[in-house]
């Protein structure tokens, strides 16, 4: 490292440890990395989401720490171990066949020379004809070595497409085949950290099947997953090309917007929920009717910088005002003013 990078890297490390102390944050690698890439300026992301998180005042905890840690430094780690060690064993195998290519030219150049040799020089013909058959079997075990480890290449590749198959169906939910409530943690990350960079709306519904239980009592839970599945498709069918929807939990389901304000994030909460009061539901068999299905809705727009779970919070806010005011409709709840000391 040269003098100057050394300096750099220690005046950013003091930076970081300064932070941590100023923000009564524990001296963990965690927030020892985030404070040392913020004071660095090398993660652009990151530098940003501070940024505003400190412009607006918001309260700089070890829950932030941590989302921020999620968002701009975590990756798969099986998936990244995966690629690394087919990446090794892919280049160890070209070095040992280009190796083995030499030692077979190697080989064939001696036999040659023992080939020319004359009767004076027996011995010296033996030697090197023994060396050229070593040469060759060295060569013959390089190019099975090479071969095995193009194999185990071809082996973990597949692996690491059994583990994607695997992750894919882990954050399913299998009764809507919506994403399941680990693939929203994750989607709510990405979509923040993006919204955070980009500087553009983010906003999140939160919908409720209304009465869902009297459902469940009344008909029974075959008809209620039908009428899960029905709610399920019902927002899929009207969620935006850009939207993320999940089923969150039950009968609740969760609707990730980029790029919409909170006004057409209310707009787009009121065309699911009317065309779910719409449907007319009767019982397959003998046509005896159910009724209609109702959600009622919160509507939230992420602030950058704050915490994911006051955004899902002040969603859910919303979601429950909507069930007090009656249900079958659509609440939404800003967030309060960040009054300066």
């Amino acid at each position: 490292m040269q003098h100057d990078d050394l300096a750099a890297a220690t005046a950013h490390g003091e930076a970081a440890a300064g932070s941590m102390r100023r923000f009564g944050l524990p001296p963990t690698p965690l927030n020892y990395t985030i404070w040392y890439e913020f004071h660095a300026g090398r993660n652009l992301g990151l530098t940003r989401a501070l940024s505003v998180a400190l412009s607006n005042r918001r309260s700089i905890n070890s829950i932030m720490m941590a989302e921020l840690h999620d968002l701009f430094f975590t990756i798969a780690p099986e998936r990244e171990a995966a690629r690394e060690a087919r990446a090794t064993l892919r280049e160890a195998a070209g070095r040992i066949l280009e190796a083995g290519a030499d030692a077979q030219r190697y080989g064939e150049t001696l036999s040659e020379v023992a080939e020319t040799m004359d009767e004076g020089t027996v011995g010296l013909t033996s030697l090197i004809t023994r060396l050229a058959s070593e040469t060759a079997t060295l060569s013959a075990k390089s190019a099975r070595l090479g071969l095995e480890l193009n194999a185990s290449g071809d082996r973990i590749v597949a692996l690491e497409k059994q583990l994607a198959a695997a992750q894919q169906v882990s954050m399913t939910d299998p009764l809507t085949a919506l994403p399941n409530r680990r693939a929203f943690d994750a989607m709510i990350l990405e979509h923040a950290g993006q919204a955070m960079n980009s500087g553009r709306d983010l906003c999140l519904l939160m919908i409720d099947i209304d009465h869902f239980k009297r459902v469940n009592d009344v008909w029974g839970h075959i008809v209620g997953d039908a009428v899960i599945r029905l709610v399920a498709a019902t927002i899929a069918q009207h969620a935006p090309e850009q939207a993320r929807a999940a089923r969150y939990g039950g009968e609740e389901f969760a609707m990730l917007l980029p790029a919409t304000s909170l006004h057409h994030a209310r707009i787009r909460g009121e065309t699911v929920r009317t065309a779910l009061a719409a449907r007319r539901l009767s019982l397959r068999a003998n046509a005896e009717p159910i009724g209609s299905v109702t959600v009622s809705i919160g509507a939230a727009r992420y602030e950058p910088g704050e915490p994911i779970g006051a955004w899902i919070e002040r969603a859910d806010a919303a979601l429950y005002r909507a069930k007090q005011q009656g249900r079958n409709r659509v609440v939404t709840l800003v967030a309060a003013p960040i009054i300066a000391d």
